[in-house]
């Protein structure tokens, strides 16, 4: 089996989920997303996604469009099973030791292992070395912006069964700078979220790199000593791997890396520094499902936890998140309904199959590949509506 040709197709989402669509500084009211179809001599296929965000990842839906191009030339007569060499030849072709850059490959490699999971009847996730479980206990990301409001949606999602709340703590000081009054303001958020959530439910401050500070971190962060269901996700700039070490020893609270885990080789420094306790996964920024694996098997090694994340994603992505998930051995909630609570894909059904959100808990289906496909009749509607728009 040989690859015969890669293509992308433009997606128009909009944004539904509480403060992406009022705070266009941070979060996009229409992020860039692109569906890829790898399609082999034989007339088989598998589909991927592109998820980005302007200025977090940045990349525009140009950019996505074009790397599918460039990866196209790229991999055309190859075997998609060969996931070692693709990644080789697309590290080669584009990013390959940078920061940055993976979305699209991510995309491709999404669709690689759809495509030979498809062929050789086999699910991702056994592709990926087997599955501890199929079924995931979930995490939702919250962005209310007044004390109130968070702890309505924590209360909210608690009684929907979710075990894992990521509260959004540095869309303030990202927008309007370090201040210490903007500091309280987030952390009025969080305070609001302890409170009203039980024990047995995850409560991730996320900072998004927002709170810069490392002692200041620390200072902030010692009053929080008492829950033990709280931890705090990259408070510091991506590249400071020391302060994040500092926080992490001194504040009492477990530390999260996001921004930071970019690739497997950089996994392995946060792990020789000791710098967290637990990362969360995006196989955007990681470049695909090999590259995540390298770095789960790293963690794993360095007893450090694993949450997987959408970014978000159609039903294509977050079931490949579930794929990644079933393999990966610490079983903390998955972020995967995106599709449902962060986006308005229109009214077209584009995907098909895919995981089964009942609900606190996603199951995927006994299905070969990723378990969905597309009805590319309604995507060609849902392009030309988006075009229109």
């Amino acid at each position: 089996m040989k690859i015969a040709r890669i293509e992308g197709f433009r997606l128009y989402p909009m944004a539904i989920k509480e403060a992406w669509v009022d705070d266009e500084y941070v979060w996009p009211s229409h992020p860039p997303s692109v569906l890829l179809k790898v399609t082999a001599e034989d007339g088989t296929y598998g589909v991927g996604e592109a998820s980005s965000q302007q200025w977090y990842l940045g990349e525009t839906v140009e950019q996505l469009l074009e790397l599918a191009r460039l990866f196209d030339a790229t991999l055309r007569g190859r075997n998609p099973g060969n996931f070692a060499l693709c990644h080789h030849l697309m590290e080669g072709a584009h990013s390959g030791g940078m920061p940055g850059g993976r979305t699209m490959r991510s995309a491709v490699d999404m669709a690689l292992y759809d495509l030979v999971g498809k062929a050789r009847s086999l699910p991702v996730h056994a592709l990926l070395g087997g599955a501890y479980r199929t079924s995931f206990t979930m995490l939702t990301n919250l962005y209310h912006k007044t004390p109130e409001a968070m702890a309505e949606g924590c209360r909210e999602y608690v009684a929907r069964g979710f075990k894992g709340l990521k509260i959004k703590v540095g869309d303030v000081v990202l927008a309007k700078g370090w201040s210490r009054e903007n500091m309280l303001s987030e952390l009025a958020k969080l305070d609001a979220a302890l409170e009203s959530t039980p024990r047995d439910v995850y409560i991730d401050a996320d900072a998004n790199q927002g709170w810069e500070s490392a002692a200041w971190t620390v200072s902030c962060l010692r009053r929080y000593s008492a829950y033990d269901n709280l931890s705090i996700e990259q408070p510091l700039p991506y590249a400071d791997l020391e302060g994040h070490v500092h926080v992490r020893r001194a504040s009492g609270v477990p530390v999260i890396l996001d921004e930071s885990i970019w690739s497997a080789k950089q996994m392995l420094q946060v792990a020789r520094l000791q710098a967290c306790d637990r990362i969360v996964l995006k196989i955007n920024r990681l470049g695909g499902l090999f590259e995540a694996m390298k770095a789960v098997a790293i963690c794993e090694s360095a007893n450090i936890g694993v949450s997987v994340d959408t970014n978000p994603y159609t039903m294509i992505g977050d079931s490949a998140c579930c794929h990644i998930a079933a393999a990966i051995r610490t079983h903390y909630p998955v972020d995967c309904e995106g599709h449902v609570s962060f986006l308005d894909w229109g009214s077209e059904k584009i995907i098909t199959g895919g995981i089964r959100i009942d609900g606190g808990t996603a199951h995927l289906p006994d299905a070969p590949g990723l378990g969905v496909d597309v009805d590319w009749a309604a995507l060609e509607r849902h392009g030309r509506a988006g075009y229109a728009r």
